[in-house]
């Protein structure tokens, strides 16, 4: 099994309905978050164009295979890439009017870019993210019987075998102390990548959680801007 789609399978089920968006809203979210890298302050970040792209991978997965419900979520319809990118603008910016072209779904090359970026990404690193959420979940002091299944059937999601499966809930049994996971992250890229998979394993609207974030945004040296655009794809 590869750490990489255990990886996107979990950032799939939930970013797909989460926060202010739902459904394929949330994954549309996700993909023109990655977009907007290319010309904001995020502007050539692979790090995070690839965790939305595994991301977006998986949940296209899940659709074809009939999957079409994410946990928490209800149903969705499986749509386009370019429906989903389209509902997320018009949410945006409003309903094009009159002569306004929806010009906003992302090329294949853009997408290829993507891709790429994720084929970059090494199982080490997967396995960092991976740690970042299990730590994350656990900032409130524990894991809760509802949150463990949760995981639990993300990584059934994503095809892991026995021998797998005894592996990740041996890392949700023994969380990384956050001291530990930090250590691992050198550089900016994977310091907004850690940020982006902490927020996914969390509720972030709880006072609880945003102390966690907040202090976790001060310890990996990101700008308050630089979490609040990462937040907004959450």
């Amino acid at each position: 099994m590869s750490l990489k789609r255990v990886l996107g399978t979990i950032l799939a089920s939930r970013l797909a309905g989460r926060g202010r968006n739902r459904g394929s809203m949330g994954m549309a979210s996700m993909l023109t978050g990655v977009r907007r890298r290319r010309h904001g302050s995020l502007a050539g970040k692979a790090g995070l164009a690839a965790l939305g792209y595994m991301a977006y991978q998986a949940y296209q997965q899940r659709q074809s295979l009939g999957g079409g419900h994410t946990s928490g979520s209800g149903s969705q319809s499986s749509g386009s890439l370019g429906a989903m990118v389209r509902n997320v603008v018009d949410q945006v910016t409003g309903s094009p009017g009159p002569g306004r072209a929806r010009d906003q779904e992302p090329t294949e090359q853009q997408l290829a870019e993507d891709g790429t970026a994720a084929e970059a990404m090494d199982e080490e690193k997967a396995l960092l993210l991976i740690r970042a959420m299990i730590t994350a979940a656990y900032s409130n002091g524990s894991l809760s019987n509802h949150e463990r299944a949760h995981i639990l059937q993300e990584i059934e999601e994503a095809g892991a075998d026995s021998d797998d499966r005894r592996k990740l809930e041996a890392e949700m049994a023994h969380p990384k102390p956050l001291d530990d996971l930090l250590i691992q992250v050198r550089d900016q890229e994977t310091a907004e990548e850690f940020y982006l998979a902490s927020c996914s394993a969390v509720d972030v609207e709880t006072d609880a959680n945003r102390d966690y974030l907040s202090e976790l945004r001060r310890r990996l040296d990101l700008s308050e801007d630089q979490a609040a655009e990462i937040e907004s794809f959450v």
